[in-house]
């Protein structure tokens, strides 16, 4: 059957065809909303990520005696030990999308150590900023959270109970100082208490495990995390410390250069916060 159109007809259906893809061409699409904290977070993890990849040590400014247990807490009890000087000036001026922060590295807690004037900053901020720190200045053993350097595996099967399983990134690897730190040294005492009970008549009945039992002990395992002390507000921050022959004494610090995150700062001016926020009105 063929249909005769009228030409008034045909033109009245080329012109709403026209007024369609006229509008349709002024619909936008939703443009997506990233959370800036988030897009905060994922950037420094993807370049802290990528230091796994490069062919340098990573780790080079912090000092051997870190990986000996037994002579750094000798040392560490030496009062205003040169260690934990040097890595007091090594201060990250941060601004992250909750505000201001400094931060830098407490040899004799092993914490990140931090003044900020936001009343609460999450756990995963933290992270971010201390993965900035240890890239920054070349010290990622201080970095111990784990779950930075994991991913969800890949399973086929998986029952509902259980928890979805994770595996290390390809080449990333926890810190090797979690080991020698977290370790318990064995005593005199507990190793002889531990031969008696090695020697005593005792019957030893063999344990029958089951998969509950396994599932408790994922539950209950402790995962290692970054140790992270709040100093105050930013008004409590002091610039420390070390001269430095470059530097010019007369030269001013302006506040704008405090957090300039293009490089890291070392200043040899003693300045409070409120001193060096009062620049930024001059």
């Amino acid at each position: 059957m063929i249909y005769i159109i009228s030409p008034a007809a045909a033109i009245l259906v080329l012109f709403f065809y026209h007024l369609y893809n006229l509008h349709r061409s002024d619909i936008k699409e939703p443009e997506v909303i990233i959370d800036p904290i988030t897009e905060y977070i994922n950037k420094n993890k993807k370049a802290f990520l990528k230091t796994y990849e490069v062919d340098k040590n990573m780790s080079e400014n912090i000092e051997p005696i870190f990986y000996n247990k037994k002579d750094y807490t000798a040392f560490m009890k030496t009062d205003k030990n040169e260690i934990e000087i040097a890595w007091k000036t090594r201060i990250l001026y941060e601004n992250t999308p909750k505000g201001h922060i400094v931060m830098f590295y407490d040899a004799y807690k092993q914490a990140f150590t931090y003044y900020t004037d936001q009343t609460s900053m999450s756990m995963p901020l933290l992270n971010a900023v201390a993965m900035k720190y240890v890239t920054r200045f070349f010290c990622r053993d201080f970095y111990h959270d784990e779950q930075t350097l994991k991913k969800k595996k890949d399973v086929i099967e998986k029952d509902e109970e259980e928890e979805e399983e994770e595996e290390f990134i390809s080449n990333t690897y926890i810190s090797p100082l979690i080991k020698i730190h977290n370790e318990k040294e064995e005593t005199p005492e507990t190793k002889k208490l531990k031969n008696l009970l090695n020697d005593a008549p005792f019957a030893r009945l063999k344990s029958i495990k089951t998969k509950s039992d396994d599932k408790k002990k994922k539950i209950t395992k402790e995962k290692n995390v970054n140790k992270f002390v709040s100093l105050g507000k930013m008004y409590n921050f002091h610039i420390l410390q070390k001269n430095i022959s470059n530097t010019n004494p007369k030269s001013h610090t302006s506040y704008d250069d405090m957090f300039n995150t293009s490089k890291a700062h070392i200043i040899s001016t003693k300045m409070s916060y409120k001193d060096f926020k009062q620049t930024k009105q001059d």
